[in-house]
């Protein structure tokens, strides 16, 4: 998986990448975890061979753009200012 082919993903409003290596390929761990990926999961005996793998997950932040809020277009709401007077002497 290349970093270009998760910029696609990233704007194709793809919430997460998941994938899967095996937990002892120490080059691949290294890897994904540099690129972001956190292990969520081991999974064991998930080949065909038994052996134990990890489930990376890498979160995608969605696109500001592509945020659909019902209060994404409001403005703020307007209020005068209100002034108050302290009256400190004694009648």
């Amino acid at each position: 998986m290349s970093m270009q082919n998760l910029k696609y993903r990233e704007n194709q409003s793809t919430h997460q990448v998941v994938l899967e290596t095996e937990y002892d390929n120490v080059a691949a761990l290294a890897l994904y975890e540099s690129l972001g990926f956190i292990r969520e999961k081991r999974l064991y005996r998930f080949y065909l061979n038994g052996k134990d793998a990890f489930r990376l997950v890498l979160a995608i932040p969605p696109d500001e753009d592509q945020v659909s809020s019902p209060y994404r277009n409001r403005l703020p709401i307007r209020t005068p200012c209100l002034t108050y007077t302290i009256d400190d002497e004694e009648d």
